[in-house]
């Protein structure tokens, strides 16, 4: 029998926009790639995933994986972070998860106003004023006191040591039991190398390539579940 048989796997993929105006936004450079590596290693030891990702990220599609029953898959897409907080405390608050993978690169900053129209563009200038935004693992943590939490930190051109105190910094302060660490350099369309951070203080190898970090990820997740 898969390990993950019957475990509800909550996983969060891509990133999120903070609109400016009716038709123009700010978002970052996560793709959900990762994410869908994840989730598809999940699936395949038995899992079953909800999937939250945002409007343009990538998704897991499983009509090509014979291992993977479509039961096994529930797709959530959301756009904002706004969307996001609303989906997690309303329509999946009831749900038991035994395990969080919260990848989102959910937005820090949105504007502080959102205009309705189209602004001109025949403005020579746009000052915007940008507000900082609830983190969203906290509030998972508090709504799923007892799943495993996975949590990623990206940094940008930090020293490894820097990278690590860094994201057991952060594991500590989101009550999480593991953080993903990466630093932007060491990342783009066919590189990715990241370092596993949990709670007893242990640091795995450095993992290399998208496929290599989710396995690692899945393979303790089955273990920490038992």
């Amino acid at each position: 029998m898969p390990l993950l048989k019957k475990k509800n796997i909550l996983i969060t993929a891509g990133s999120t926009r903070g609109y400016l105006d009716a038709i123009r936004y700010i978002t970052n450079t996560s793709t959900g790639k990762l994410s869908s590596e994840i989730a598809y290693e999940a699936m395949s030891r038995g899992a079953v995933v909800t999937y939250i990702y945002g409007t343009d990220s990538l998704f897991p599609v499983i009509q090509d994986h014979k291992d993977i029953k479509p039961s096994q898959l529930k797709l959530i897409e959301i756009e904002t972070n706004d969307d996001l907080v609303k989906v997690i405390q309303g329509k999946l608050k009831s749900r038991k998860f035994d395990a969080i993978v919260h990848a989102m690169a959910v937005a820090d900053y949105v504007p502080a106003k959102t205009k309705r129209d189209k602004t001109p563009s025949k403005k020579r200038e746009w000052l915007l004023k940008l507000v900082k935004t609830p983190k969203v693992i906290a509030i998972i943590r508090d709504l799923w006191p007892d799943a495993f939490l996975v949590g990623f930190k990206l940094e940008v051109n930090r020293t490894k040591d820097d990278l690590i105190k860094t994201a057991k910094s952060f594991l500590t302060k989101n009550r999480a039991n593991m953080i993903v660490a990466n630093d932007y350099k060491n990342i783009s369309r066919k590189r990715h190398i990241a370092y596993i951070v949990t709670g007893d203080s242990k640091i795995s190898k450095p993992l290399k390539g998208k496929t290599e970090i989710a396995k690692n990820i899945i393979s303790y997740l089955e273990n920490a579940l038992r």
